[in-house]
């Protein structure tokens, strides 16, 4: 991986370098060029200028092959490192002298120069410039076509050749200085995800205390990594915890109701029970307390799996409450507890299952039986804006500050004892996942009082009444 990681961060570098070079190359040919063309025209300019305040002189260049003339373009040459020629124009806008060695005709605008305007450019790698000296007539006498003396220069563009070679050499430089960086970060970065994925590794066979080392100065994104993987085994770890305290507890609430349903059935079969009405009432009060223990078992499967059945209607919250509290009164007459139900003013309107929300009362008022000293009320109220809650409270001993994030979780035991034996203790796992359902939430206080208490509250989106509503739309009079 380390290896990988150089060969393309080296193959990117690379690109980059050859990419910088010939751009650089290719501004410095450039300004080669602009400044070779720049000089060779100021210099013919310059020389033109001193032939021109002569005119004797300027005169021997009407006639090209003129020995002086010759030998004042040789002499230019020499002391300027320059090459120059003497252009003769006809009147027709032809070239009639020798040209430059290194410039084509076609490159000189010949009718420029005719009209005494200077010509410079630049062909391949040598600059010229040409600018007008005189105007002259021919030998032929007067009245004979005129034609334009113009003096020219041209020069090579001077482009160094070991500039290639800096670049070459730069280049290599950073390619060694950044293969060795790279190699250091990608090794860095290697060995953690290395040391990640073998912890990952480790956490997949099972082994949840596996964690992986996070140094303190190591890059964010590898942190981030290895501190995720370390709180997903911890997670791991907690849920297996909880599995197995939630296999046993359902081991044990399963085996208690059947050894008491066998025993008492055994002794009715054998008449060797002294009250077999009373005995038949016990089996009948475990085995449903093994039917709650089943359903509240296929809820959770079901609501895992989306497949259990979830009906809307508009209905209101604090009628359904209070059925649902009331329907358990029974139990709370035999466990010397009292039961307040409180009923709102008004109907508060929810949409929700009625079924499904009766549930979660009857759940969370089993639940708050378990606990409750002597006191469970049930309340129903509207929360501004556009909520309502229905809150079940009790005055048992509260739950404990580090259970309390954890109360609606799933295979959850909490560290309180119960002061009596009731429901399942999968509640308050269905209601969370049931007040979801029906685009709600629910909440736990505790304590509530000084002496303790918990308070559970599902809060509900209140129904809000709508034009198109077939249920709740107003009638409408003739």
């Amino acid at each position: 991986m380390s290896a990988r990681i150089t060969l393309a961060v080296v193959a990117i570098l690379v690109g980059a370098l050859a990419v910088a070079g010939l751009i650089s190359l290719s501004l410095e040919r450039n300004a080669a060029t602009d400044h070779a063309e720049t000089t060779v025209l100021a210099q013919t300019r310059s020389l033109v200028a001193a032939l021109s305040s002569t005119p004797d002189l300027a005169k021997l260049f009407a006639d090209a092959s003129h020995p002086y003339a010759k030998d004042i373009l040789a002499l230019i040459d020499t002391i300027a490192g320059t090459r120059g020629a003497v252009l003769i124009v006809g009147s027709d806008g032809t070239l009639r002298a020798d040209l430059l060695r290194g410039v084509p005709a076609s490159a000189i605008d010949a009718r420029r120069l005719a009209r005494g305007k200077a010509v410079h450019g630049v062909v391949g790698d040598v600059a010229y410039a040409a600018v007008p000296i005189l105007t002259a007539t021919t030998r032929e006498g007067a009245g004979a076509p005129s034609q334009t003396v113009a003096y020219a220069l041209e020069s090579d563009v001077n482009l160094s050749a070991d500039s290639a070679l800096y670049y070459l050499l730069a280049g290599g430089i950073a390619l060694v200085v950044a293969a060795l960086v790279a190699r250091a970060i990608t090794s860095r970065i290697s060995r953690r995800v290395v040391a990640a994925s073998q912890t990952a590794t480790r956490i997949a066979g099972g082994d949840l205390d596996a964690r992986v080392a996070v140094p303190p100065n190591d890059y964010p994104e590898l942190a981030g990594l290895g501190t995720s993987l370390n709180t997903m085994a911890a997670a791991l770890a907690r849920a297996r915890h909880l599995e197995r305290e939630f296999l046993m507890s359902i081991s044990h609430d399963l085996r208690t109701p059947l050894t008491s349903i066998r025993g008492y059935a055994e002794a009715i079969a054998d008449e060797a029970a002294p009250d077999p009405p009373r005995a038949a009432e016990i089996v009948v009060s475990e085995a449903r307390r093994l039917e709650r223990l089943i359903g509240d078992l296929l809820d959770l499967a079901r609501l895992d799996a989306h497949q259990f059945s979830l009906h809307k209607v508009v209905l209101d919250a604090g009628s359904v409450a209070a059925d649902a509290a009331e329907a358990l009164r029974y139990e709370f007459e035999a466990s010397s507890v009292e039961l307040a139900v409180e009923r709102p003013d008004g109907e508060l309107e929810v949409d929700a299952d009625p079924d499904r929300l009766a549930q979660v009362v009857a759940n969370l008022v089993e639940n708050a039986l378990k606990f409750a000293r002597e006191t469970v009320s049930v309340t129903v109220a509207a929360e501004p804006p556009s909520s309502v809650v229905v809150a079940v409270e009790d005055d048992g001993p509260g739950i404990a500050p580090d259970d309390l994030p954890h109360v609606f979780e799933r295979l959850f035991t909490s560290s309180r004892r119960p002061t009596r034996a009731a429901g399942t203790g999968l509640g308050l796992a269905i209601v969370s996942e049931l007040a979801t359902a029906m685009d709600g939430d629910v909440t736990a206080s505790s304590p509530v009082t000084d002496t303790g208490g918990t308070r559970i509250s599902v809060r509900l989106p209140r129904h809000h009444l709508r034009a198109t509503d077939p249920v709740l739309a107003p009638s409408r009079s003739s």
